[in-house]
């Protein structure tokens, strides 16, 4: 009946069939046969032939024995939460984890991780992207790190905060970086430790910065007269730590070639340091759009820097919806537009929008982008049924 039942479904003889499936069963006894660790490392841990050939040069699985300790490897890290993903990216980027063993070496590391709250869905992936830290020292290394970040941070809590949004720090050295670059922020530049302890909460990848480039990025800040104990001096070491010094430099050249001249740059930089965070593209089509269309002046937008890091969108919906209010006349639209761009979403909806969504049924409709903004000075022209253009 099954023969029947192929050759219904099949334009091939059942004698092909059962060829091809004979062909690939000794295929993959082939395979295993001929390198029996890369085979386990393809079916067991999903990694890639050539990933797979690449890890069979770190290990060898090819007694019963050797298995059955990878097995062990692999049923310990899933009591601790790993899924097959992790195990995958675990295997692929550390290979000798399958011949480690599960209980002198590798748990008593999962369980001091997990002992300072490094626990959850936080530790796999803690331990997949860097799991070198499986062979490391719990008294030489991983004890002397969690200890470094909680005197810098003050708590466990804060630590693992830091780990959740830079896990990969994990791998730093407590001896160089945490022992060198962070204590001359505090020792050498003036830094106060309060503020070291901020700067690497909002931005745990400086751990990994040497002195040298520590040294570099309080010198960029301070030539944006910020110095250490400055309100925003935090906020400003960790945007510049993320950006190389030309990016850095290039992104004040666009300033002044869109007509900031450097007195007005640095004044920006220094009321709102995110404004330095934006990309370069963004940074043009923001001035772009808000000189040539809501017909801001530079001088305004120093004074509102915090425009320039809103959404394209955003400014062009608002700008729609005050247009529509100017041209009905309503008090609202006669307000600052550099107010009105920088306002939150729950106050311009409370006072441009829901007041005048029944009245004006287009401002909801604008808000919505669906009447598009083509400047204050552009007059609403006739337009196909359900268009409108401002």
């Amino acid at each position: 009946m099954l023969s029947a039942a192929l050759r219904r479904l099949s334009p091939l003889p059942v004698r092909y069939l059962a060829a091809a499936f004979s062909t690939a069963t000794a295929t993959a006894t082939a395979s295993a046969a001929a390198d029996p660790t890369v085979f386990y490392l393809e079916s067991t841990c999903a990694l890639s032939p050539a990933a797979a050939a690449r890890a069979a040069d770190s290990i060898r699985l090819v007694s019963a024995d050797s298995t059955a300790q990878a097995n062990a490897v692999l049923d310990l890290l899933r009591r601790y939460g790993f899924s097959d993903a992790h195990i995958s990216a675990t295997v692929r980027k550390f290979p000798i984890v399958l011949v480690s063993d599960p209980t002198k070496t590798l748990q008593p590391k999962l369980d001091f991780l997990a002992s300072v709250g490094i626990s959850g869905p936080l530790l796999p992936k803690l331990v997949s992207l860097s799991p070198i830290v499986l062979h490391r020292s719990i008294q030489d290394h991983l004890a002397p790190f969690i200890e470094s970040l909680r005197e810098i941070l003050g708590s466990d809590a804060r630590v693992v905060t830091a780990l959740r949004q830079m896990p990969y720090v994990i791998r730093c050295s407590p001896k160089s970086s945490l022992k060198l670059g962070l204590p001359a922020l505090r020792d050498v530049h003036g830094v106060p430790p309060g503020d070291v302890s901020k700067i690497v909460a909002i931005q745990p990848g400086v751990i990994l910065q040497g002195p040298d480039r520590m040294a570099e990025i309080v010198q960029a800040i301070k030539k944006f007269g910020v110095e250490p104990g400055h309100p925003t001096f935090v906020h400003m070491f960790a945007i510049i730590s993320k950006m190389k010094t030309p990016t850095l430099e290039r992104k004040i050249a666009l300033y002044q070639s869109l007509g900031f001249d450097k007195d007005s740059v640095t004044f920006i930089i220094r009321r709102y340091p995110p404004s330095l965070a934006i990309s370069e593209e963004k940074i043009k089509q923001n001035v772009g759009f808000l000189v040539e269309k809501a017909g801001l002046s530079l001088e305004e937008i120093m004074r509102y820097p915090n425009a320039l890091v809103r959404s394209l969108e955003s400014h062009s919906r608002r700008c729609a919806v005050l247009t529509l209010l100017r041209k009905e006349r309503k008090p609202e639209g006669n307000h600052r537009v550099p107010v009105v761009l920088v306002t939150t979403v729950e106050r311009f909806l409370k006072v441009y929008v829901q007041p005048y969504n029944i009245e004006i049924p287009d401002v909801v409709r604008a808000f919505n982008g669906e009447i598009p903004f083509e400047g204050f000075g552009v007059l609403q022209q006739p337009q196909p049924p359900g268009k409108t253009s401002l």
